[in-house]
């Protein structure tokens, strides 16, 4: 639904003004500051008809019902509990910073991809995120 690099930029450029060092490389975005984290745009997965009309069909029929996508955060190496994920207030201030943006928000293990947890969106905001 929105434009990831966007997204992520945005969420580089706060971090940015926190000084938290992170690097961007378009699809995700590297939390050196905090404790290596990777942030992320997790795509929706939406059916039709409830996920509106197919673009790639008929791009002109309007977007019907939406859902933005999720933002995930992966710890780095070695960090597969969410204490291990969320050590530091750096940390936290990146789960703030990804938190702020309206959409669900996905922790998952270093090692492996097992999901920790999910974090939903303000239940006010659902459907607002980016």
């Amino acid at each position: 639904m929105a434009n990831k690099r966007a997204v992520l930029n945005k969420i580089s450029r706060n971090l940015d003004q926190l000084a938290i060092a992170n690097e961007n490389s378009g699809t995700e975005v590297l939390a050196s500051g905090a404790s290596g984290q990777l942030v992320s745009y997790v795509d929706a997965d939406i059916m039709s008809p409830m996920g509106g009309v197919d673009g790639n069909i008929s791009p002109f029929l309007g977007l019907g019902i939406a859902s933005p996508g999720k933002l995930k955060i992966k710890g780095a190496a070695g960090q597969n509990s969410i204490a291990a994920i969320f050590a530091s207030a750096a940390d936290l201030q990146l789960l703030k910073v990804v938190g702020d943006m309206g959409n669900n928000v996905i922790i998952e293990e270093g090692d492996t991809t097992a999901q920790l947890a999910e974090i939903r969106a303000h239940a006010d905001l659902q459907m607002m995120g980016q």
